[in-house]
């Protein structure tokens, strides 16, 4: 069990989405917009201090909570723990001054089994007022979340929640298993020997999986690597008419933005700029905003889908089903009836290839990057029924129109030097150096395709890739 204590600061600044879907970022085809949002992040651990910066009660740190001011972006800080940890939030309130708002705020912790003193709704409970001296200490509220189930959650200010959360107040709560809650589970660490399932070894676990590789108490929610998709809309109009003090009516709401982790593509391709860099602390935890998802083939990986839009999202997945492992952070009841009836594989299992998200609805889903060699390699490079391959018809498009071949952004997208691949280029490849299938990209978006735009400009809006690269060993093929 730890003690786990975030800061929190709300205040207000900008953020830029694209207007064109061309990379690099064209600085004329920028949209600035408006918002509110926290700033912040993990204070201390267990009583050690992880960012003193973020002690509030240092007079020496309040210059630097000033320098805060108008520094927010969305989505707000990362937050999590595990089972059994206390997750404290200590929220300042720095004000709007863009706008002249001086608004109380709150921290919601959207899902959590909480006490209503602790559940920052305002109308039962209370807010915090807006810092005025800083020659002072600033008023502040600790919120408590005695973590007791792992999952997917949110947070977000509860205060005028219409506009609030509209402007950007709110992030991402992960909750893991813990170690103890996994061997009540059946689930055990053995040194030296790997992770065992009530007694036997499970040897697709890697040997270096934490607590912090399941998505729940269950074998099956296993996962290599995890992604987080907050997903959210902007309606640029009322961002506008806050900024100007206008007096917007929210049931004229229409959005014409649609962000993943408070980006539009292609953004989304890019490295998320709150995600901590190498080397930051080993304390800060390695959950993040990343939302180009690169994994190898054979790779489980897990998408926290959340939804903090006002619309609900179809979110479809190209080239795998998923498994739903989870939803509000809970897991899903097919994984317990599927084990009791000896189910194995998929069997049993909720699987699908289109999440439909409502507002305020959080999915987990488990997807394994399966090979797809034996299916389709043959015919894609060399043809196969009398049909010629794939590859050489692609040679004949690029013949006639170069630009009907796309070059796709690599990860990770270095905007200073920006690499793409094409197929034509990997089927040019010898086969003894490249596999000529990888790497593989499949796009996931929201299939209200409409919202797949910004501002009616398309691509963008909610949209993002998954790259799949070959496994760690790469067999040289010959014509099957």
């Amino acid at each position: 069990m730890s003690v786990r204590h975030y800061v929190l600061a709300a205040t207000d600044g900008f953020i830029e989405l694209p207007t064109s879907p061309e990379l690099p970022p064209v600085e004329t085809e920028r949209r600035k917009v408006y918002v509110f949002g926290f700033v912040g992040g993990l204070f201390k651990i267990n009583n050690k201090v992880v960012n003193e910066d973020l002690d509030w009660t240092n007079p020496s740190n309040f210059p630097k909570f000033k320098e805060l001011i108008g520094t927010a972006t969305i989505p707000s800080p990362m937050v999590c723990g595990k089972i059994g940890d206390k997750v404290y939030i200590t929220l300042i309130n720095l004000g709007m001054p863009t706008a002249g708002i001086m608004d109380t705020h709150t921290v919601h912790m959207h899902g959590a089994h909480v006490a209503t003193q602790v559940d920052g709704f305002p109308e039962t409970s209370f807010g915090v007022p807006m810092w005025m001296d800083f020659d002072r200490k600033p008023p502040v509220a600790t919120y408590l979340f005695d973590t007791q189930h792992a999952g997917t959650y949110m947070y977000h200010c509860h205060v005028e929640a219409s506009e609030h959360i509209q402007m950007g107040m709110y992030g991402g709560l992960v909750v893991y298993p813990s170690m103890k809650s996994l061997a009540l589970a059946g689930i055990t660490k053995s040194p030296g020997c790997g992770w065992l399932y009530k007694g036997k070894l499970q040897e697709h676990i890697s040997k270096t999986a934490t607590n912090r590789n399941f998505a729940y108490n269950d074998i099956r929610s296993y996962f290599d690597k995890e992604y987080v998709m907050l997903l959210s809309d902007i309606d640029t109009r009322w961002h506008d008419s806050v900024e100007a003090g206008g007096n917007f009516n929210p049931v004229d709401f229409k959005p014409d933005f649609w962000l993943v982790n408070g980006r539009a593509f292609p953004d989304t391709l890019l490295p998320h700029p709150l995600t901590s860099k190498v080397g930051s602390g080993k304390k800060v935890s390695p959950i993040n905003y990343e939302s180009y998802v690169h994994v190898k083939t054979g790779e489980m990986f897990l998408l926290r889908m959340i939804n903090m839009g006002y619309q609900v999202v179809p979110w479809h997945i190209h080239g795998w089903h998923f498994t739903v492992v989870g939803k509000d952070a809970e897991p899903s009841p097919f994984l317990i009836i599927s084990e009791k009836l000896e189910l194995h594989g998929h069997e049993g299992l909720e699987r699908g290839f289109t999440a439909t998200i409502g507002s305020g609805e959080t999915f987990d889903l488990l997807i394994e990057a399966e090979d797809k060699r034996p299916e389709y390699r043959n015919y894609i490079v060399n043809g196969q029924d009398c049909i010629a391959s794939v590859c050489k018809q692609m040679r004949k498009i690029n013949i006639i129109d170069p630009n009907a071949i796309a070059d796709i952004p690599t990860q990770p997208v270095n905007i200073n030097n920006i690499q793409t691949v094409n197929y034509v280029e990997i089927c040019n490849e010898p086969s003894c150096d490249n596999d000529n299938f990888f790497p593989q990209f499949y796009p996931m978006h929201n299939h209200d395709d409409y919202k797949v735009t910004n501002n009616g400009v398309y691509p963008g809006g909610q949209l993002t890739y998954i790259q799949t690269d070959a496994p760690d060993k790469k067999p040289c093929h010959t014509n099957e």
